[in-house]
């Protein structure tokens, strides 16, 4: 069965969420919200839900879902992951036969990816020190043997063959051969990964997208946990670091880094030792973020091109990178 906003309700019906006196009268509404995966708001009376599915049928998507109510059942009922307890939204349902959640939808919070006149000096603030605290409290080995993980692929962009990227767009093609003639990538690819040491129970895509602040400011939740598992809590940290600086890199006319620069030095202090590395990481990332932009996109756009670029400097100009993200001490 895949969801669609025509069945997503007779879905809830028959999990016992909503029942047919709610059609009849018209009291619910349904919003696709998809991405990766197929997400709805579905409204019934005075509740809201969030229902989602795996995006595609087969193993890495499914097992991504169920990866994520593992973690989040754990959150609800395990001390271990008590860290994890306020982050995420309650979970109502599981079923597994078809690969579905059902979250509490968080009316009161929206992505901070929607609403950059929130993105500011405080609310980075609030991001890095969660993040941190999360961090901190997730560092038990034990924690590997449910959720192992492994160092990302795009550290290892530079080794792709794109001619055997068959299903991939031929945009996402164009970038891989784009990291392979710059032989600069190479070795700078090869030393970020060198440095890669799992320690913490990591989110795996910690950007602003997945990022939901209350309308006062004061709270913020974290969802989409599928990519979850054992790793270098420094890459959370990357990543949401270049999520916040992209829109300077997707649009300079619009975003100038000189005006995000307390945002930044708020979201990570840059006098922190590790601060060279989740540079380099942030770099990666960004290499990924070319990746997805070029979904089902015929041809290699600016966008994704100045992404590289920079991606590139970062890598093997670190200290430009330190001077341009952060500015003077």
């Amino acid at each position: 069965m895949f969801l669609t906003e025509a069945n997503v309700l007779d879905y809830l019906t028959g999990r016992g969420f909503a029942g047919p006196e709610f059609v009849v009268r018209g009291e619910w509404t349904v919003r696709n919200l998809s991405r990766r995966n197929r997400n709805f708001r579905v409204t019934r009376g005075g509740r809201e839900f969030l229902v989602k599915q795996a995006g595609t049928w087969d193993l890495p998507g499914r097992a991504s879902i169920e990866r994520e109510a593992d973690l989040c059942r754990r959150a609800a009922t395990d001390p271990c992951f008590g860290a994890l307890r306020p982050l995420v939204p309650d979970v109502y349902s599981y079923d597994p036969d078809h690969s579905i959640l059902i979250f509490e939808f968080l009316p009161d919070e929206a992505s901070l990816s929607d609403v950059p006149e929130r993105l500011d000096a405080r609310t980075a603030r609030l991001a890095g020190e969660l993040m941190a605290d999360y961090h901190r409290q997730m560092q038990s080995a034990a924690l590997a043997e449910h959720f192992p993980g492994s160092l990302p692929g795009y550290f290892s962009m530079h080794r792709w063959d794109s001619e055997r990227l068959v299903t991939r767009s031929q945009g996402q093609r164009e970038l891989v051969r784009l990291v392979k003639r710059h032989a600069a990538f190479a070795p700078a690819l090869e030393s970020a990964a060198a440095e890669w040491r799992p320690g913490a129970l990591i989110h795996g895509d910690w950007k602003l997208e997945n990022c939901l602040i209350s309308n006062d400011g004061a709270r913020m939740h974290v969802v989409d946990w599928e990519l979850a598992g054992w790793g270098d809590a420094r890459w959370d940290v990357a990543t949401l670091l270049q999520s916040w600086w992209k829109r300077w890199v997707r649009d300079p006319a619009e975003y100038r880094l000189e005006a995000m620069r307390p945002e930044l030095r708020a979201l990570l202090n840059p006098s922190e030792d590790e601060v060279a590395a989740i540079l380099r990481f942030a770099a990666v990332r960004m290499l990924q973020s070319a990746w997805e932009s070029l979904q089902d996109i015929p041809a290699i756009h600016g966008e994704a091109v100045r992404m590289a670029q920079v991606s590139l400097n970062i890598l093997t100009n670190p200290e430009w990178a330190g001077e341009a993200v952060f500015g003077h001490d």
